[in-house]
């Protein structure tokens, strides 16, 4: 068993000069508002990273280098868990003496794009949250899709990586240049945060912020709401910038491509598409009316603002809140139980199952129940009159569901330890499985999980990374065979 230590010496490189780069931000944050621990934890951190990046890069020769899909997964594995080590560094020396296992989850939390916390906000210093919104945005496209565009420079394959960074799904509607789709994909989501950032400073928000609402919206993350600033959160203006572009990252980002290339007619044909926005239509409406009906709102046209709100959060996996849905009816909580499992479409921010593994997994059904009325019947699973599933997808996307059940109850498990109730325990796995941070029960809609000891925090963590790698990654490390790729095992 053998590894190219060289590639991973590289991207861990490239990761660390990125990573310092980034925390400068935060550094002038800290500066500005006199934060000093923070800023010394920023400096020193940032410095190092940046030092020991550029060292990398320039003494490794660039020949070419070509990743087997056993490396690809290596590698990403390892770059998610060192970048969220990283990441908790400045956070552990910020002068608040937050434990390490804390730091890690807050780290991670960010970069998954959990957007949940262990720690009071209150507490955290300003240019801590910065640097949080900021590695937000990082893991809300992926840090190494921004690696897939600029890794040619350094003669590194990256079909394998891109494959490891979106299992489960095909890759054939991206097409062959992983390079030039990770350049456009990253100018849209890098065009679509500035919209945003202009639109929220022009309006209630200051540039701080401004900046921390768009970090954390456009990357599905949630919101960092700190109490003075809660007011903010209650205007109509800020709600509607949030969801509609809450709701942009939360789509297909291909469609994008489409829109390049004035492909309108297949944007309209798209049925992930067209299943994602009648999931929220639908969804809003059933809620609205079980509010009005119930008693909870006087007003319908209020009951379907905030429905509405809470509904993209849930099927996007933001995770923000804009009321206290955990007092609303229990059809209602059921509605978004069922669209936080199903998630926003493939190829986006969001997290969990994706719509378009939702729309197969459905297909399948309805063809099953036709095959007990119609045994003898020959009939392919069709995404809409033209399109065929191949066997190949059906399988992934069956495999992928049955794992992703199974490992949401191992999480329950090892959560139980806690001795929560059941509704806490089950509703954090889902949350913090599904990278959307919020539950019901004891964590309430603040995504505040700071009632969970630090084993529990820990797992809380690996759970993140396997919903954000969507399981692969973590999971195919642990068999046998991957570190024995050249002997056989039976199944």
């Amino acid at each position: 068993m053998s590894f190219n230590i060289r590639a991973t010496i590289k991207v861990l490189g490239i990761l660390t000069l990125i990573e310092g780069l980034f925390m400068l931000p935060a550094l002038a944050v800290s500066l500005y508002y006199n934060e000093w621990h923070s800023g010394s934890a920023f400096l020193t951190t940032s410095m190092f990273c940046i030092s020991i990046g550029f060292v990398i890069l320039t003494q490794m020769k660039s020949d070419k280098i070509n990743l087997k899909a056993r490396e690809g997964y290596f590698i990403t594995l390892i770059s998610w868990l060192y970048c969220s080590l990283i990441g908790a560094i400045p956070i552990y020396f910020c002068g608040q003496n937050f434990p390490l296992i804390s730091c890690f989850f807050e780290s991670v939390a960010g970069f998954t794009t959990t957007g949940c916390s262990v720690l009071d906000v209150t507490l955290v210093p300003k240019s801590i949250l910065m640097w949080r919104a900021i590695s937000h945005w990082l893991g809300g496209m992926g840090i190494l899709v921004l690696l897939i565009a600029i890794f040619p420079l350094w003669g590194i394959n990256n079909k394998s990586i891109a494959l490891a960074e979106t299992p489960g799904t095909s890759t054939s509607t991206l097409g062959a240049n992983y390079s030039n789709i990770g350049k456009f994909l990253y100018m849209t989501y890098f065009i679509m945060s500035t919209m945003e950032f202009c639109i929220l400073v022009a309006g209630p928000m200051d540039w701080y912020n401004a900046i921390l609402t768009t970090c954390s919206s456009i990357s599905t993350a949630g919101l960092i709401i700190l109490p003075e600033y809660a007011w903010m959160y209650k205007l109509e203006f800020v709600r509607m910038v949030v969801l509609i572009f809450t709701i942009l990252s939360a789509m297909n980002f291909t469609v994008y491509l489409l829109v390049a290339s004035k492909k309108w007619k297949e944007i309209l044909k798209n049925i992930e598409l067209r299943v994602f926005f009648g999931l929220i239509i639908s969804s809003t409406v059933l809620i609205s009316l079980s509010l009005k009906f119930s008693g909870g709102y006087s007003s319908l046209w209020q009951a379907f603002k905030d429905s509405l709100c809470q509904v993209v959060s849930f099927i996007s996996t933001s995770g923000f809140y804009v009321c206290d849905y955990t007092t609303w009816p229990s059809f209602a909580i059921t509605i978004l139980i069922l669209l936080l499992f199903i998630g926003g479409c493939s190829y986006s921010t969001s997290g969990s199952l994706k719509v378009f593994r939702f729309l197969v997994l459905f297909k399948f059904i309805k063809r099953g129940v036709l095959r007990q009325i119609h045994p003898n019947m020959v009939k392919a699973v069709m995404l809409d009159d033209t399109t065929p599933v191949s066997s190949k997808v059906a399988s992934s996307i069956s495999m992928h569901t049955l794992l992703y059940f199974l490992t949401l109850l191992c999480g329950c498990v090892l959560l139980s330890f806690n001795n929560f109730d059941m509704e806490t325990t089950f509703t954090t796995a889902i949350g913090i499985f599904s990278n959307t941070g919020i539950a019901l029960g004891e964590s309430g809609s603040s995504g505040y999980f700071g009632m969970f000891n630090q084993f529990s925090q820990f797992v809380m963590s690996i759970l993140m990374i396997a919903g954000r790698l969507e399981m692969y990654a973590l999971i195919i490390v642990f068999a046998k065979s991957f570190w024995q790729p050249d002997k056989t095992t039976t199944i």
